[in-house]
């Protein structure tokens, strides 16, 4: 009979339990990025003022694609900071901080301010945005042409809100019925049920009611438009459709949001 060392036993019973540790332990992957952005880059933090921006070394600055982080004011602002900023700035920078990142761009690439746009992929191949929303660090919130991946997002968000994690301790879902309840001046979230749908001249509006000087509208100007009609929707047709939109409200006969194109807008139980 052949003797076998207790230490090569040992040794070798080790190395069994690190091969099942490997296979059973899965690869976190928040989301894949969507086929239809097109790589535009790379980037490494530096620095993280907020929850939605990335400062490099080299004084360029990137805008997180997609979403709305809560806001952040420095001591002194004359604005207030938004509950939950710090920590959602915390989030991000340690998800980021130091790493390369794989930059991902549609449409707009750069805003006013001359922030670069852009969706970003961490070096494990997750999609940044999806972690984020997942977690409650943001809201989604798209620009004018930006579409891709949104059902992803807003299904990451949804989760978020219904674990009630990050923004959505201190945000609820406001209702379109309840137009004295929507603040003007502020990033909301409103539900709603569209009552009419009418075109005059080259705006769209969208009235959750049968008074347009005092409930609740949503708008949709000429620029808005083009993009609906690239994403080959038709406004018109959510009239008495149960719908969620985001954006800033501001007053205009009633609380109304003003939308800049398709993807602050989506059915709900369509």
């Amino acid at each position: 009979m052949v003797k076998i060392s207790s230490r090569i036993i040992l040794g070798f019973s080790r190395l069994i339990g690190l091969i099942v540790l490997v296979v059973v332990v899965p690869i976190a992957n928040a989301s894949p990025l969507p086929a239809s952005l097109s790589s535009c880059g790379t980037a490494k933090a530096a620095a993280v003022p907020d929850g939605e921006t990335l400062h490099q070394s080299n004084g360029a600055i990137i805008r997180l694609a997609a979403i709305k982080a809560p806001e952040l004011w420095p001591a002194g602002a004359a604005y207030t900071s938004w509950p939950h900023a710090s920590w959602a700035r915390a989030t991000l920078e340690r998800l980021v901080i130091g790493k390369t990142v794989q930059l991902f761009c549609e449409g707009e690439t750069s805003n006013l301010n001359d922030e670069r746009i852009a969706h970003i992929q961490l070096p494990g191949g997750d999609w940044l945005q999806h972690i984020l929303l997942e977690k409650g660090a943001a809201f989604v919130f798209p620009r004018r042409d930006h579409i891709s991946g949104l059902p992803a997002l807003y299904t990451a968000e949804d989760k978020a809100r219904l674990e009630n994690l990050g923004v959505w301790q201190s945000n609820k879902i406001m209702q379109a019925s309840d137009a004295e309840a929507i603040r003007t001046g502020w990033f909301q979230v409103v539900r709603g049920r569209v009552s009419n749908a009418a075109q005059v001249r080259r705006q769209t509006f969208l009235n959750f009611g049968t008074d347009w000087r005092k409930d609740f509208t949503i708008e949709i100007p000429a620029t808005a438009q083009r993009a609906f009609k690239a994403a080959q929707i038709d406004p018109l047709t959510f009239q008495d459709r149960q719908v969620e939109v985001r954006g800033w409200v501001t007053w205009k006969g009633g609380p109304h949001i003003m939308l800049e194109g398709p993807g602050q807008i989506r059915l709900i139980n369509p």
